[in-house]
């Protein structure tokens, strides 16, 4: 029989849950749902729930030797082994059996042979990703150019306008109500364009929105901006905001659309969002993956409910956060607040929610919006965006600068990198420090010129790999022409140069799937099936470090993960072929057996 503290736990969250899916079933009046009251309601809910958190402990697994076909260690040193010992949930030997049993000296371990058929590699990390949008688009409606697998099933791929369109049609007819449809996918260069009287088309009673693919766009019928209460003169007076099209982007989005977002973040919708979150991530075999802008939306809404996801579902992987600079200044006032701000969420920390001393801002818009600033013009004629204008990102920049904080900075387009570069060029300069880490976040078009200037700069990249499979094709054909299109992920160019390289998913906007992330950087082919840019491609071994020791190093945790070595965490990715046996192109059809965390085995469910 349980004990009292064993038992507080799943009470509390109980409580807490029934609190917070009352507030789901209910209907708030007018208002409501956009003003505080409503997101205080949210936050109480979160922390009744999250307090069974704070009296649930950390496991790890048992002591034992892990014997596996092969280990891949991803340290120079010693590559490769086949027997690796676990205590505490650390590592404490590697090598063949004899050698670890050597090492070991007087200590005697269990042998495991659980693994003696698959392949163990460090555990993978994704160092950015967004469990907010993932939390929430998987609960939405994917009508999308591409296919994609989640917890509820593949979804289909839809392409034209008239398809596009179809598809909300079917969706919309059926419903029986006349709630919300909320739909996210939504891509120019493959739909069309797209407006608020083609949404009016399919409907005028119920209220539509559509979330563009890199969610820096948002699309709405008129009855969902009466809704919102969104009016013309609201709009109208807004830069980033079309009253015409029922169109906000970028800033527009991220004001404006704020009320939209607690609709889509309403308590029942995001906690089912997470749970599937946490499916995507461990079938993808990641053991560790950062929240690249923490927070999205509600600090302590998003904080609870992660703790609470994580321990409902004993989640097989840990988070890193990263603050929101951005976020935090438009919040706090001023840069200087926001760096306080985010110098407090330090003490948040925890085992397996981590708040680093690492702080994102943003530069130039999405790659998947054509919003990135470019050098060259767009082919079409339309220009890009800021996220934060040269003044802002200076202002932040020099905040956290001299706040000791290492940075990551999101950043697409090569006129947004040359901004970003000289800005840090001239900190740089008037207050050194070697010891500083500055993560370029995305770099999905550059030039030869500053990748050069990046490595003189020892500036390291965080690059989307996936962006080249999906958008090269359709690039080509709309915005950037075919030879700019090639050169989207230049990440051949930055191995020629030496900068330190990652890789992430930046789920939603690639599926989180590391081997498939080094699938696309090894063979650089597209959607269409070609090859785009055969000179841009990344060598196996350095694909395979993007996904483990690179990626730990992004987030300042190399010392701690990304490799199996004596001393770090037993994180590993249990696979079942040697990536560097198989053909190049069959990468990302690998399967995965599961993962294990702090020394803890956690299969996949097996269909």
């Amino acid at each position: 029989m349980r004990s009292v503290a064993q038992q507080t736990p799943q009470m509390v969250c109980r409580f807490g849950c029934r609190w917070w899916a009352g507030l789901a079933r209910s209907r708030p009046v007018a208002g409501m749902r956009t003003g505080k009251v409503w997101l205080g309601m949210v936050v109480v809910g979160a922390l009744l729930v999250a307090t069974a958190l704070l009296l649930a402990g950390e496991q790890v697994g048992p002591d034992r030797i892990l014997r596996a076909k092969k280990i891949l260690t991803m340290d120079p040193d010693r590559p490769v082994a086949t027997a690796v010992a676990i205590e505490s949930g650390r590592i404490t030997a590697v090598g063949s059996l004899e050698e670890v049993r050597a090492a070991l000296g007087s200590r005697s371990l269990e042998i495991d042979d659980s693994f003696s058929d698959e392949i163990l590699m460090p555990g993978f990390v994704d160092p950015h990703l967004h469990p907010t949008l993932a939390a929430t688009i998987l609960s939405l409606d994917i009508v999308s150019a591409m296919e994609w697998s989640t917890p509820t099933g593949r979804t289909e791929a839809v392409r034209g306008r008239d398809a596009f369109l179809a598809r909300l049609r079917a969706l919309h007819q059926a419903r029986d109500d006349e709630d919300w449809l909320l739909v996210w996918g939504y891509h120019k260069p493959y739909h069309g364009e797209l407006s608020r009287a083609a949404l009016d088309e399919i409907s005028t009673s119920r209220p539509i929105f559509v979330w563009q693919r890199s969610v820096h766009e948002m699309f709405f019928n008129t009855r969902a901006l009466e809704e919102l209460g969104l009016t013309r003169e609201i709009l109208d007076a807004h830069p980033q905001a079309d009253w015409e099209t029922g169109h906000l982007w970028e800033q527009g989005a991220l004001t404006l659309g704020r009320p939209m977002t607690q609709i889509l973040a309403s308590p029942q919708r995001y906690l089912n969002g997470l749970s599937k979150m946490t499916e995507v991530l461990h079938r993808g075999g990641l053991t560790t993956v950062g929240e690249q802008g923490f927070p999205q939306v509600n600090s302590l809404a998003e904080w609870f409910s992660l703790r609470f996801e994580m321990w409902r579902s004993d989640a097989p992987y840990r988070f890193v956060l990263v603050p929101n600079a951005m976020f935090l200044a438009a919040n706090e006032g001023d840069a200087a607040s926001a760096e306080r701000a985010a110098n407090a969420m330090l003490e948040w920390s925890t085992d397996r929610i981590r708040v680093v001393k690492h702080a994102k801002y943003y530069a130039d818009g999405a790659i998947f919006s054509q919003l990135m600033q470019m050098t060259e013009p767009y082919l079409d004629g339309h220009h890009g965006e800021w996220m934060m204008t040269p003044e802002e990102q200076g202002a932040v920049l020099d905040a956290f600068w001299k706040g000791g904080w290492d940075l990551h900075i999101h950043v697409n387009g090569d006129a947004g990198l040359d901004l970003v570069l000289d800005q840090i060029e001239a900190l740089q300069q008037e207050d050194p420090n070697d010891e500083r880490r500055i993560v370029l976040e995305h770099y999905g078009f550059a030039r030869e010129d500053q990748h050069a200037r990046v490595a003189e700069l020892g500036i390291e990249v965080s690059n989307n790999a996936y962006y080249l499979h999906e958008l090269a094709p359709i690039y080509a054909e709309h915005g950037l022409g075919p030879q700019r299109a090639a050169e989207i992920s230049p990440l051949g160019s930055l191995a020629r140069a030496g900068v330190p390289t990652s890789f992430h998913s930046d789920f939603p906007m690639a599926p989180a799937e590391p081997l498939l992330l080094t699938w696309v950087a090894v063979n650089r082919i597209a959607s269409d099936g070609r090859v785009w840019g055969p000179h841009q491609r990344l060598g196996l071994n350095a694909a395979l470090r993007a996904i483990t020791i690179e990626g730990a190093r992004s987030l300042g945790l190399e010392a701690e993960i990304g490799s199996i070595e004596v001393g770090k965490r037993a994180d590993f990715t249990v696979l079942e072929e040697d990536p560097y046996a198989v053909d190049p192109a069959q990468l990302r059809d690998i399967e995965i057996w599961g993962t294990i965390l702090d020394g803890r085995s956690h299969p996949l469910a097996r269909d």
